[in-house]
């Protein structure tokens, strides 16, 4: 295609077409070649005359995301010259092509004439490179969900054996020696109950990672509930820096105990990593209150609070803050889980400590 037939160049006004045609440099490209980088400053519009052009956005992991392509006929660039922002994305020659380079300063001749209906392309541009964001964003979470779901299913084949095993043994041991030894049949009843929330814990992810949230239904006592999480979460309870206190309040409800243990592991395994970035003794409080048909589940402490970075997308997945052993998962696992019964879960934080609220139905449907 001639440069004077591209359907750009033929929308400008003949008597200013003439003139631009002047100031526009012809590029000879090779697949590959790059046009221009993301981040860089937006100082032209491209006409493409020959040849496809691709579209690609940095993600997290810095692996190029393919966002889009234009061919033979279509013009680019123009989005960070009406916003006057660096590019959003990586452009560069999918095959031989021959582009046309149209200068800022031209792009201005061309568009000093059209003032409303550039305000109104602003506008359009900006929504557009916002929908780019969210998508990039969205893609980049389903592959890392899809990748944990993929490890999780991995891990939990090669971990059935050696389970198996270790259950097999503790039971064992427990027929052999626990009759006569109280302090045997405990332990082997602890190893057992370990392993099943290793299990729990595995198939939680997963289950989450597949966006898969069932809940099996039965009724809840606070005070076991409770006195369990204290027996499967030991090292909380031994923590010198740190003092946890229950209050049941005779509250019940109906639920999945197991998947409400996972939740109080999560949330208190956070606020402990939070107090130990103090130096000053901490205090976890978790309270049960029935309120009629609601019960109100708050964990409360005295940590430094959550980050201001991160407090708007708290409860989305991998999200992180200063943990390099952090997965980012548990707090979104804690909100699919809450969302599972039905409820809600909110927070309230600052420089003195965070208290986050669970309220869930007492009766769950079919509960």
């Amino acid at each position: 295609m001639k440069l004077e037939k591209h359907p750009f160049i033929q929308s400008i006004s003949e008597q200013r077409r003439d003139a631009i045609l002047g100031e526009i440099e012809l590029l000879k490209l090779q697949p590959g070649d790059t046009i221009f980088l993301e981040g860089s400053q937006a100082d032209a519009l491209y006409v493409i005359l020959e040849g496809l052009v691709t579209f690609t956005k940095v993600r997290p992991d810095g692996l190029n995301q393919p966002v889009s392509a234009s061919g033979e006929g279509s013009f680019f660039g123009e989005v960070g010259l009406f916003t006057s922002e660096h590019r959003a994305l990586n452009a560069s020659a999918e095959s031989e092509c021959v582009v046309g380079r149209i200068p800022e300063s031209t792009v201005n001749k061309i568009i000093e004439d059209a003032a409303p209906q550039k305000k109104i392309l602003d506008s359009v541009i900006k929504h557009l490179k916002s929908t780019t964001s969210r998508y990039m964003e969205e893609v980049t979470r389903k592959e890392k969900l899809s990748l944990v779901g993929t490890m999780i299913s991995s891990i939990l084949h090669d971990f059935k054996n050696p389970f198996s095993i270790i259950s097999l043994g503790s039971h064992i041991v427990q027929q052999r020696h626990g009759k006569n030894d109280p302090a045997t049949a405990k332990i082997c009843t602890n190893i057992e109950a370990q392993v099943r929330r290793m299990l729990d814990m595995a198939n939680d992810l997963a289950a989450f990672a597949r966006g898969d949230s069932e809940i099996e239904i039965a009724h809840v006592s606070m005070e076991k509930l409770f006195e369990h999480f204290r027996e499967l979460n030991a090292p909380f309870f031994q923590d010198e820096s740190v003092t946890i206190e229950t209050n049941p309040n005779n509250v019940s409800l109906s639920g999945d105990a197991s998947k409400l243990i996972r939740v109080l592991q999560n949330l208190v395994g956070n606020a402990i990593d939070a107090i130990h970035q103090t130096e000053k003794p901490g205090t976890i409080v978790i309270t049960a209150i029935d309120k009629g048909d609601t019960i109100y589940l708050s964990i409360s402490d005295n940590g430094p609070g959550i980050p201001n970075e991160i407090q708007s997308r708290f409860f989305e997945p991998f999200v992180t803050f200063d943990k390099s052993d952090g997965t980012g998962l548990g707090t979104a696992i804690v909100r699919s889980i809450v969302d599972a019964h039905h409820g809600n879960i909110i927070f309230a934080t600052s420089a003195s400590g965070t208290t986050l609220t669970i309220q869930l139905p007492k009766k769950q449907k079919g509960g």
